[in-house]
């Protein structure tokens, strides 16, 4: 096809510059919190924080840990989707695509909003314009959504196209990607306009989309399914190939790291593209390399703020690759790959052809040409080499030689060239020393070569072709290092007895060892290695501090973690071209100054392949790079090279812990109401007083290293060291107002934003509060008081006893009240009495003319009386209370009466319609007062009645000298508490309050139980039923016989003959006031005959009706509505043309007081 004949040509036009530079990647996977490891989307927003969007969730990142925002069943304010596949940051807010609808983050509350109408749609990409707009594609449909006016509009694939992917321009506009072409929205058309995208000799239908980048104002770049990346021309509407990749490979995401720098991420790899030198590489998964890609599929790629890259990936997790990283080139084994040979790197040497020879103590020797980036490997004799051992401890190229040392097996002379061994040396088979362990290989610039081993120090005598002992140093130390400075002093460190020279040329010899009493003195006896620089200082690094000899008072000045340094082991020292030092730790690698004002420390966060470096091991080649090898490989560095953030990283507070529990924010919660990153207030309990806070400076490069600071006002006025912790713990905080300042540096020594200030309230426990205190104060005056009470409590004591006579009174005196109440009610009872009670006893004398009906209104007469009778029952209560009143025990027939009684209430049980179970023995006499027993037996029937549900049962037995009553009923259950309460009187529970009643009917009871030397008891033994127990002697001391006697016939009635009727102009005039309508007629229909009567339900029209009739008589009851018959009363008799007419009060009210309130309102009669 054409378009492959034009890439091919542009392939072979094109000079393809390959980057020299590696790329090292920092991983982080579901082992280091992340939700999952497959990453779909990522942004970095405007305050800093890392965003990731993956198959389970939403996750934040702050350089320290993964915040999780997952899907939670039932909860709103969660995501409900967990494939998180697009990201927007726009108007302060974050904007997640989920499979389940779009969400909007709130920063504040750490929560999310459902955008209405995105409910199970699959968001595929997110944009946003300058009009205000939300562009999101759902289901390959495109939606705009206004935030202001929450309106959403939609453009549908019947009426557009399939959409892939959305861009903004540079002007605010938007760009929409179908499956093969790109078009333009026209907010004046409301409408998208194609682009004029083509690509040559190409069926569009083999073409897919899959993401764009605005390269500038005039070129999109394309990411394809099939056919790489292509660059789109909007003015010439030409389509070119970007990248120099002959085979295409399927794109997910493209960005620019800088102005020239395009990364693209693939299905195979990340592929990086110089615009301007065209310069291209790459990267993809390694499996020996541990800082390559974790994976081909890289679905994701954001640039952060200081120019580091997160690539996420489909398998991988997320692989972050920070600029300052290239400032090391790491060098370590990887398995069938040209690299070093060993990890544990002992020296490193460059012979004179430039070439650097590695010895390691794991693995052998290593010849490494930094021009082709090549090694070759030598390995010892027992794993095929050439070499007499594995274990290589010093190094000494001297021309086209380079003498190789041993752990304990000698030295070997090989070749550089050829590759050959030369000479095999055993240090120790001649002399007193009989050991072949060579620590150091040194060539002075006489020519004489000494080597340090675990006997002395040995020289070679070229006469003799062996080495011999030199006497200039003893025989018997262990020596570690040796070196010759620039006058020509040789210098010789132990292992364990200090440092030792020889002048060859004065003779002079010495030694400096540590003397603990003394300062300024060498810091340890273990010596590990002697440089010196190119001002001729002399530096030892020791097992504890670094010395700087002072040749001049033959002493040392020491530096040790005290002036900065990350450890007080130090192994070697170099010197950069620009003076500045370079020493090897057991903790990191250091750069300082002469005068040790700026000190820097570098570790594996930094790039390093690890913290703990090795004995000898750093050499600086002529171009200016050092190289130092550890115990994990070798690195090298231009110094110059080193890039320095300057960046100052916001710094925000992260969490909060209480009593080791974190804290969710929780707008109903006091504690944490929003996020502790805008909250500016914290309260907290006296029982919360022990938490911590956790906070990060947004810088991904080193966050490991940064040092934080704070300060607690109210506790402390200085700035207090973290370290590297990022949390400050503050255990049992008193009480009181505080305001916590945070601050950090990064490894370069920029320090970071400071934190927004926090106050912290620490609320007081109660007895520090104000309230407290005041009630001490109280407390005091109390005592003061209680003295003064001691002296008048004779006084006291007497006022009290007066107190509680009055009170006492007035307790009567309301106790009575109460009583009377209660038989002013009982009288009101007998209004409705009276209107059953006349009427039937006038129809009672017709009832052998109506024989009929008889009976019927024989058991309304007795019924009738059965009530009176117990309405002056009610008001024995009185008589028992105040009057004592006494019983008359007779011989009775407790069965038949109890059966008598119970019959008096199968109405009302059936219209309940509930069911009584009877248990009654027969025969059971005893000698009771017959009306208290039925009072007692009446009561208790009927409150179960009214408090039951369904059931009732009814049981008399006879045991022993006693008889019982039982009455039980299935309602609510009375507690235990409130057995002996409920029969006092007046009192009543609240669950019964819906029922009428006084509350005296079971105290009444009890009383009469209790006069017949009995009792009456709640028993609580029946499982949900309350069972009230009545159980009273069969005998009494004293009672009465009775005797039957014959019992009189019934006289025949007379009947009433009618009166003769006046005629109704005769008639004098009466006007009733009752508000009882039934007593109301029933004295009408009494009196219409002999009188022409007005009837009125209240006073107001009473006195309506005296206006308009010239009446003879009022009669009128007292308790009306509207006006009452006391105020009727008063204003007939303070009217002058009313005044004459006489008044009768007709109540059943004779109280006392209401007899002299009614004949003072002017009453003829009451």
């Amino acid at each position: 096809m054409k378009y492959l004949k034009h890439t091919t040509l542009f392939l072979l036009v094109f000079v393809q510059i390959v980057l020299g530079q590696d790329y090292y990647f920092e991983h982080y996977t579901v082992e280091n919190g992340l939700s999952h490891n497959t990453v779909l989307s990522s942004l970095q927003d405007s305050k800093g924080f890392l965003w990731f969007g993956t198959k389970d969730g939403l996750n934040r990142f702050d350089g320290y840990a993964f915040k999780r925002f997952q899907n939670k069943p039932n909860d709103q304010k969660h995501l409900l989707g967990n494939y998180v596949e697009s990201l927007l940051e726009y108007d302060g807010h974050i904007y997640a695509g989920t499979d389940n609808g779009l969400f909007r983050y709130d920063y504040k509350l750490e929560n999310f909003t459902l955008l209405e109408g995105t409910e199970d749609i699959i968001i595929q990409d997110l944009e946003h314009d300058s009009e205000g707009n939300i562009w999101y594609i759902g289901n390959g449909t495109i939606y705009k959504y206004n935030i202001a006016t929450k309106q959403t509009e939609d453009f549908p694939p019947s009426n557009y196209f399939i959409a892939s992917e959305l861009l903004e321009t540079p002007e605010g506009g938007i760009v929409a990607a179908g499956l093969d072409q790109l078009y333009r929205f026209n907010p004046e058309e409301k409408s998208f306009e194609s682009l004029g995208f083509y690509m040559p000799d190409v069926e569009l239908s083999a073409f897919n989309i899959n993401i764009l980048l605005m390269l500038d104002d005039n070129t999109i770049v394309i990411g394809s399914h099939n056919y790489g990346v292509l660059a789109f021309d909007l003015k010439t509407k030409k389509t070119t190939s970007l990248l120099p990749v002959a085979n295409p490979f399927y794109i997910h995401d493209l960005t620019l790291k800088n102005e020239d720098e395009l990364w693209v991420a693939s299905e195979s790899g990340v592929h990086i593209f110089n615009l301007k030198t065209k310069a291209y590489t790459n990267l993809k998964k390694n499996i020996s390399d541990r800082y390559a890609l974790s994976d081909n599929a890289v679905y994701t790629l954001t640039v952060d703020s200081s120019g580091g890259v997160w690539a996420g990936t489909y398998f991988g997790g997320i692989n972050y690759y920070a600029p300052a990283s290239r400032f090391f080139t790491k060098y370590f084994p990887k398995p069938a790959q040209n690299s070093i040979v060993g990890n544990a790197v002992r020296e490193i040497k460059a012979d004179q052809n430039g070439m650097l020879w590695i010895g390691t103590e794991d693995n052998g020797l290593s010849k490494y040409n930094p021009k082709t980036d090549t090694f070759t490997n030598f390995k010892s004799k027992e794993s095929g080499g050439i070499l007499t051992h594995h274990n290589i401890h010093a190094l000494m190229p001297d021309g086209d030689q380079i003498w190789v040392s041993y752990f304990d097996n000698g030295i070997d002379v090989i070749d550089i060239n050829t590759h050959k061994v030369l000479k095999h040396y055993q240090v120790g088979t001649l002399g007193k020393a009989r050991n072949n362990f060579v620590f150091s290989l040194v060539k002075t610039t006489s020519g004489k070569i000494y080597a340090a081993t675990v006997r002395g120090v040995k020289y070679y005598d070229p006469d003799q072709d062996r080495f011999v002992l030199c006497d200039a140093f003893p025989e018997n130390y262990h020596y570690t290092s040796f070196i010759q400075d620039s006058k020509g002093v040789l210098w010789a460190g132990t292992y364990w007895d200090g440092l030792y020279f020889f002048n060859p040329k004065t003779e002079e010899k010495g030694y400096f060892q540590e003397e603990n009493a003394q300062g300024n003195t060498l810091s340890h006896n273990h010596i590990n290695g002697i440089f010196e620089d190119d001002s001729q200082r002399l530096w030892v690094t020791t097992e504890n501090g670094l010395n700087l000899f002072n040749p001049s008072t033959k002493t040392f000045n020491v530096f040790t973690t005290a002036q900065g340094f990350p450890s007080n082991v130090f192994y070697a020292v170099a010197e950069d071209n620009s003076g500045k030092l370079w020493a090897t730790t057991a903790n990191g690698l250091t750069a300082f100054d002469s005068d040790f004002e700026n000190i820097q420390t570098f570790t594996k966060a930094q790039g390093l392949l690890g913290n703990q470096f090795n004995y000898n091991s750093i050499y600086k080649d002529q171009s200016g790079r050092i190289y130092t090898g550890s115990v994990n490989g070798m690195v090298s560095f231009h110094p110059s090279s080193l890039i320095k953030d300057n960046n100052h990283a916001p710094l925000y507070l992260t969490g909060l812990h209480i009593n080791n529990k974190e804290v969710a924010v929780n707008p109903e919660d006091d504690i944490l109401p929003e996020s502790i990153a805008t909250l500016n207030t914290l309260v907290l309990e006296p029982e919360d007083s022990s938490f911590n806070i956790d906070f990060a400076a947004l810088e991904y490069t080193a966050p490991e290293v940064t040092k934080y600071w704070y300060k607690l006002e109210g506790l402390n006025t200085e700035w207090i060291s973290l370290g590297t912790n990022n949390t400050v713990h503050f255990t049992k905080l008193n009480p009181g107002e505080y305001t916590l300042h945070i601050k950090s540096q990064n490894s370069n020594g920029v320090w970071s934003q400071e934190s927004q200030p926090l106050n912290i309230e620490i609320l007081p426990p109660f007895y520090l509060t104000k309230l407290a205190f005041a009630l001490y104060i109280l407390f005091a005056v109390l005592c003061i008081a209680a003295a003064f009470r001691v002296y008048h409590l004779y006084l006291a004591r007497k006022n009290n006893r007066r107190i509680k006579q009055a009170n006492d009174k007035k307790e009567k005196e309301v106790y009575q009240a109460k009583i009377e109440f209660f038989t002013n009610i009982s009288h009101e009872i007998r209004t409705p009495l009276t209107l059953i009670k006349s009427p039937l006893e006038k129809i009672l004398k017709y009832k052998d003319i109506y024989p009929e009906i008889a009976d019927n209104l024989k058991i309304m007469n007795k019924n009738t009386n059965r009530i009176l009778n117990l309405v002056n029952q009610l008001l024995d209560f009185r008589k028992t209370e105040i009057e004592k009143m006494s019983l008359s025990f007779v011989e009775t027939d407790v069965s038949q009466l109890v059966r008598k009684t119970q019959s008096r209430f199968t109405e009302a049980i059936n219209d309940k319609e509930m069911e009584l179970h009877l248990d009654l023995e027969e025969e059971v006499i005893a000698f009771v007062d017959p009306e208290a027993l039925k009072k007692i037996l009446s009561n208790l029937l009927s409150n179960a009645i009214k408090y039951g549900e369904k059931h009732i049962y009814l049981s008399l037995e006879k045991a022993g000298q006693h008889f019982k009553i039982a009455v039980k009923n299935d309602g609510y259950l009375i507690p235990e508490s409130m057995k002996n309460k409920i029969f006092e009187p007046f009192y009543r529970l609240s669950e019964g309050a819906t029922q009428a009643g006084t509350g005296i009917g079971l105290s009444l009871a009890h009383s009469l139980s209790e006069m017949h030397d009995g009792s009456l008891k709640l028993q609580t033994l029946d499982n949900g039923l309350n069972t009230f127990v009545v159980e009273l002697p069969l005998h009494q001391k004293k009672h009465f016989e009775l005797y039957d006697h014959p019992a009189t016939t019934e006289e025949t009635p007379l009947i009433p003959q009618k009166p003769a009727q006046a005629s109704a102009a005769t008639k004098p005039v009466i006007v009733v006031a009752e508000d009882n309508q039934d007593l109301r007629e029933f004295v009408t229909k009494e009196l219409q005959e002999a009188y022409k009567i007005y009837a009125a339900p209240n006073g107001e029209i009473a006195l309506q009706m005296l206006k308009e009739h010239s009446a003879h008589l009022v009669i009128s009851d007292i308790a009306m509505p509207v006006k009452d018959g006391f105020t009727l009363c008063r204003e007939i008799k303070t009217n002058i043309e009313t005044s004459h007419v006489p008044v009768i009060l007709l109540t059943s009210k004779n109280a006392l007081s209401a007899k002299i309130e009614g004949l003072e309102s002017g009453a003829d009669a009451y």
